[in-house]
């Protein structure tokens, strides 16, 4: 277990390699922009919306990554050396992300796509074992949710990325289309979430009747 400053610095390491990946992401854009040679800009856009593509899906990756990393430390009371390890392990993966986002602007592959899609696997894997890590142990838990099972979403993108993962690896042709099994993630958990209610109010009725 450690200081409340230990996990600040934890949690500004962490905003601060997001930023950079964000800043690297955008910089071949910048370079697209001093070599164009004062070529039109709409001639700049439709000769290279590959990347401009890949930029624009890889910012809203990092995006849900860290929106998702900010939930789940907000209710992180404490760290252990696990939670170090995963947490560099997602940050390993965020800092990456601008080497495949380089190649799948400039390739069409299937070796690219894949190194994409797994890249974002291992990223959402990382971040669901520390939900996990965090409620199998209350003591690093803030005390306002103790044994919150916060980590299910964080699951259900996980599930999802190793599905869209093995769709990239058996169809050669897929790229990286298979990411748009993420857009099942929110209707998932809100199924999720009424099936989990619906259970709490059906057995908080059978501990009213059988107290009656």
């Amino acid at each position: 277990m450690s200081s409340q400053r230990g996990l600040d610095r934890i949690v500004v390491f962490a905003d601060a390699v997001v930023a950079i990946a964000c800043t690297l992401l955008v910089l071949p854009l910048v370079d697209l922009a001093t070599q164009s040679g004062g070529a039109p800009v709409d001639r700049l856009l439709s000769d290279h919306v590959g990347q401009f593509g890949a930029f624009a899906l890889s910012f809203a990756v990092i995006a849900r990554l860290w929106v998702a990393h900010h939930h789940l430390f907000e209710r992180v009371a404490a760290y252990d050396a696990m939670i170090i390890r995963l947490t560099l392990v997602w940050l390993f993966t965020v800092a990456f992300l601008p080497f495949p986002t380089a190649i799948l602007a400039t390739q069409s592959g299937q070796g690219a796509s894949m190194l994409y899609v797994g890249t974002l696997m291992v990223s959402s894997l990382a971040l669901a074992s520390t939900a996990a890590w965090v409620d199998a142990h209350p003591a690093l838990q803030l005390p306002a949710e103790p044994g919150s099972s916060e980590d299910e979403p964080h699951w259900t993108t996980a599930v999802l990325l190793i599905v869209a993962f093995a769709l990239t690896a058996l169809i050669p042709r897929a790229s990286v289309w298979p990411l748009l099994l993420l857009l099942l993630s929110g209707p998932i958990d809100l199924l999720r979430r009424r099936r989990s209610a619906r259970t709490g109010s059906h057995a908080a009725g059978e501990s009213e009747r059988a107290v009656r």
